[in-house]
């Protein structure tokens, strides 16, 4: 659990020399002028599931201090203490009490819950706090100013560390079908999160209610696009296809992480797909289904920054670009520095050519051309046989190759679908099949590190299943209602809001 944040703020000065008389007044006015600055706290959350406060045990609390609100501060506080008391992590919870108790002048305690949250999800609760009417008086008070110092610093580390991070997709909890069938509210419960290695914890970078899917980055670093929904249309039958009743897209500046253009509504379809043609210019592609498994000719259109309008072109689809169906995401690309005969859909190819070596390939003689993966500097080359996924004794294997004299390296065997990413020239990522994502060290030969999050990871685009699909049965899914999570309230919100307002 994220440790309880200690008062951060109240290193105060002693106020008089024992034996005199003071004045209590002017003692706490004294001691709220003394406010010393603090080192920065920890930052992010150790899981990606405490994002799931919302069904915490905390969550009919907060509930009730929302709505508390009308009768007067001190509800508001009374009903959140009881939320923390019942999921000390419910980060929203933190923000509200902090709220509470500026409104009652106690402004040390606010600290204290103002920062516990800012620094768990700086992006959800750090842009806020120079604008929240509520908080007008706090500021100006010597534990409000405190407050902006130390959130400028969270800031500031937030972005160096991001920027060396592993960028994922995670969800907060497991994706389950509705309870009904046809259109309805509907998300994939994920968000964009960037995982810091050296502190080992998760950095949250988007605020959509839980609905991204996968993401793509523009080739200048500068934005990516976010792809999601929050409809589907839950077919009847098993031999009928889901379809994305409304997907969406949305791009977002990587150093503020706000939107950088218009919320873009798709048309429905079964599968859409999203990447970044010449110029970075952003395409995107809806097709339909033919039938339960099949998918009909694209749409391919370009999207205007400024309006969000969709134009369609004559281009083929992008790659590399993430493809998503309500049963399964996938990334197709042309790996680079990597030649080989590309036959088949996906494609694969019975050997490879880095141009330093020749690499036939083992097992099943196939490489999966979407798990190729070029290291920086060219010096290896990551790459996982092509199984059939409906096989019931065969499973594909991951490798990583020597470019220049073709050594390989088996890492893992297992039912994956071998999503591969290198971090830097020694640190290769992949997924395992089990929704977690691996981390190999080039210069140990040893895997470095396993990121598990019981509700599934992935390294770009988050699918129903970890592992890969075989198309002759549909893929299983909790039913909404079993468990003894609710309905979520974000699967029947208007859309997602990247950043508070």
């Amino acid at each position: 659990m994220l440790q309880a944040l200690p008062r951060l703020l109240v290193l105060i000065a002693i106020l008089a020399a024992c034996g005199k008389k003071s004045d209590p007044g002017k003692a706490r006015d004294d001691a709220a002028s003394a406010v010393a600055p603090v080192a920065l706290p920890i930052l992010g959350v150790d899981r990606i599931t405490r994002f799931n406060f919302i069904y915490g045990e905390g969550s009919s609390a907060y509930s009730a201090a929302v709505k508390a609100k009308t009768r007067g501060w001190a509800a508001v506080r009374e009903a959140c203490e009881l939320a923390l008391k019942n999921d000390p992590m419910h980060l929203d919870a933190h923000r509200l009490l902090a709220v509470a108790l500026a409104q009652t002048g106690e402004s040390a305690a606010a600290a204290d819950h103002l920062v516990t949250a800012i620094a768990a999800d700086y992006y959800r609760y750090g842009p806020e706090l120079a604008s929240d009417p509520d908080l007008e008086a706090f500021r100006a008070t010597p534990h409000g100013k405190a407050v902006a110092q130390l959130a400028q610093q969270i800031a500031a580390e937030y972005e160096r560390r991001i920027k060396g991070a592993l960028w994922l997709v995670g969800r907060r909890s497991t994706f389950k079908w509705p309870e009904k069938e046809g259109v309805q509210p509907a998300t994939s419960r994920g968000e964009l999160y960037a995982y810091d290695r050296e502190t080992k914890r998760y950095f949250r970078l988007t605020h959509t209610d839980h609905q991204v899917a996968g993401f793509v980055r523009a080739a200048s670093g500068g934005e990516v696009a976010l792809l999601g929904f929050d409809r589907i249309d839950h077919a009847k039958g098993d031999e009928a296809p889901p379809l994305l009743a409304r997907a969406w897209l949305e791009i977002v500046d990587t150093r503020e992480w706000k939107p950088a253009g218009p919320h873009v509504v798709l048309p429905a379809a079964r599968e859409v797909a999203v990447g970044y043609g010449a110029g970075d210019q952003l395409l995107v592609s809806t097709a339909p289904a033919a039938g339960r498994w099949g998918v009909g000719a694209p749409v391919v259109s370009s999207v205007d920054r400024t309006t969000g309008k969709l134009t369609k072109v004559g281009d083929a689809p992008p790659e590399p670009r993430i493809v998503l169906t309500i049963d399964e995401g996938h990334v197709v690309r042309v790996p680079d520095g990597v030649q080989g005969a590309w036959t088949g859909d996906p494609a694969a190819a019975p050997s490879l050519d880095t141009g330093g070596a020749k690499i036939a390939v083992p097992e099943s003689g196939q490489a999966a051309q979407a798990s190729i993966a070029t290291a920086p500097g060219g010096a290896r080359v990551a790459f996982a046989t092509s199984v059939d996924p409906c096989a019931k004794d065969t499973a594909p294997s991951l490798y990583v190759a020597d470019a220049m004299t073709g050594a390989l390296k088996h890492l893992l065997t297992a039912r994956s679908r071998f999503a591969t990413r290198w971090i830097d020239a020694t640190t290769l990522a992949y997924e395992d099949g089990d929704g977690a994502i691996r981390l190999w060290d080039a210069t140990t030969g040893r895997e470095a590190m396993r990121l598990d999050d019981r509700a599934g990871l992935a390294l770009e685009v988050l699918s129903l299943a970890p592992g890969p699909l075989c198309k002759q049965a549909p893929p299983t899914a909790e039913p909404a209602g079993s468990g003894e999570e609710p309905m979520p309230p974000e699967e029947g919100s208007g859309g997602p809001v990247t950043t508070p307002q």
